[in-house]
């Protein structure tokens, strides 16, 4: 029996890996040394290239998929095989803290939530990690989502399985902010997403830089999937980004 299921709660950590390497291996060991033991670690390897993950520890296991299929896709790939009643999410080029799952799985013990979200830090290259997001704890705080990311991501989100996939998981018809998709979708239908700024996921700069989407195209389809449920300041606030990110896109930056 692991520690995970020691405290109550198995989890499996889900990451989807395309051609990252050594960042790769850095990942997977932060999960290997956590304080409490995922039950079981799903690798979704959609590089282009394989990413040679002969003789990992017993409980990683690989899947490998058609090259390129998005992140959002393979985290829903990587759930739906999962076994655990949580899953928790981590991208192939950032980090956890020793004791970030033992700090999720306090807040799932202490709230019942649906959703646990751990602060968000990052780390310019060369440089300390710096605090950077977390999301509120309350509800109506939450609701930033519909203009912006308070701190809802694919590195720091552990979720319940049956809630993840009732929802469809992420929208993979989302060019990018499919996070904050998620996210809105589980407010409007009353889910409770409770945050744990104990435990802290580290968004890692890299020479390599950081795979990213469109974020003018990705922040037009939420908008369109979502302006109907936005109160009128959420609306204008909504609006105020969608027209800077245009700014940006045309004057090349």
């Amino acid at each position: 029996m692991t520690s995970s299921q020691l405290s109550g709660f198995a989890v499996t950590v889900v990451i989807p890996t395309a051609d990252r390497g050594v960042l790769l291996r850095r990942s997977l060991d932060c999960v290997l040394a956590q304080t409490v033991s995922a039950s079981e670690i799903i690798l979704v390897d959609n590089g282009r290239e394989d990413a040679h993950t002969e003789g990992l520890a017993e409980r990683v296991r690989v899947i490998r998929t058609a090259p390129r299929i998005g992140p959002g896709r393979a985290r829903n790939v990587g759930t739906q095989a999962a076994a655990c009643e949580l899953v928790a999410f981590l991208d192939d080029d950032d980090l956890w803290l020793p004791d970030y799952l033992e700090r999720v799985i306090e807040r799932f013990q202490e709230t019942g939530a649906d959703a646990v979200l751990g602060q968000l830090m990052r780390q310019p290259v060369g440089q300390e990690a710096q605090p950077y997001k977390v999301l509120p704890d309350g509800a109506e705080e939450q609701r930033r989502v519909f203009y912006s990311n308070p701190g809802f991501g694919g590195q720091n989100l552990t979720i319940r399985r049956e809630v993840f996939l009732a929802f469809g998981g992420f929208d993979e018809a989302m060019p990018a902010s499919e996070d904050r998709d998620l996210a809105a979708r589980m407010l409007l239908a009353g889910k409770r997403l409770a945050s744990q700024p104990r435990a802290i996921a580290i968004l890692c700069d890299h020479a390599g830089g950081r795979a990213r989407h469109s974020l003018a195209v990705g922040n037009w389809v939420f908008f369109k999937k979502h302006w109907r449920n936005m109160r009128a300041a959420e609306l204008y606030r909504a609006l105020k980004v969608l027209v800077k990110r245009r700014l940006l896109v045309l004057l090349g930056r």
